[in-house]
């Protein structure tokens, strides 16, 4: 009864740091230490930091990396043991919490890789074991609204017996979009979220900067492997 009860008490927790998480500057890291893959990523942690270098040399200005949204609807999400959506139902829940990119100038292309780090809960209908992640990286065009890249990477996490919670870590490969201008943060938005629909978000294809809010996907479920 302990157990199930701090399941539920950090169900709960959760539930209400990630309430209305919409946009990096909202987003709760995670209890977990950075992982060396994902701290190798970037020298920082942050999703707006300074100007990255160009690869062509000084006399380009710096590039300015786009930043990284969350699409509302996605932060989080929860299955359940049955119909009755209650927290004594809850099997796990899946949440964001850190985001990080870097960005580079090559020839006609920006070259750009995200990191993305959260938690998959235990609830109290729920039991330790393998689970799969579903994180939707998308870059959206912010000119037209339409999405220039967007990939769908099944992450593993496990839960070991006698634990109730763990972190996972992606690394995505180099995303290629064509270079615009040196200020890319006005040009493209990184969007994350989950999404076990398989279908790239609807605000990735029609969104337009700052107007993220209106945004919405499906939430995406991601069933465990046992």
């Amino acid at each position: 009864m302990r157990r199930v009860g701090a399941r539920a008490l950090a169900l709960c927790c959760a539930g209400l740091a990630l309430a209305g998480c919409a946009a990096t500057d909202n987003l709760i890291p995670s209890a977990g230490r950075v992982g060396s893959a994902f701290g190798n990523l970037l020298a920082f942690n942050t999703t707006t930091p300074g100007p990255a270098p160009v690869a062509n040399g000084a006399a380009e200005r710096p590039l300015q990396c786009p930043t990284i949204e969350v699409l509302d609807g996605t932060a989080s999400y929860r299955t359940y043991a049955g119909a009755t959506q209650t927290n004594d139902a809850v099997r796990y829940q899946f949440s964001m919490g850190e985001v990080a990119r870097e960005c580079t100038h090559s020839g006609k292309e920006v070259l750009l890789k995200v990191g993305v780090e959260g938690r998959v809960l235990l609830g109290p209908a729920g039991s330790p074991g393998a689970f799969t992640v579903p994180v939707r990286i998308a870059v959206r065009h912010d000119g037209d609204g339409k999405a220039v890249a967007t990939k769908l990477y099944q992450v593993p996490a496990t839960i070991a017996a006698g634990e109730d919670a763990t972190t996972f870590q992606i690394v995505s490969d180099p995303i290629a979009v064509p270079f615009v201008t040196a200020d890319a943060d006005e040009d493209y938005t990184i969007l994350v979220g989950f999404d076990a629909t398989g279908k790239a978000p609807p605000a990735a294809a029609t969104g337009q900067k700052g107007a993220r809010r209106g945004a919405r996907t499906k939430p995406a479920a991601a069933a465990p492997h046992g």
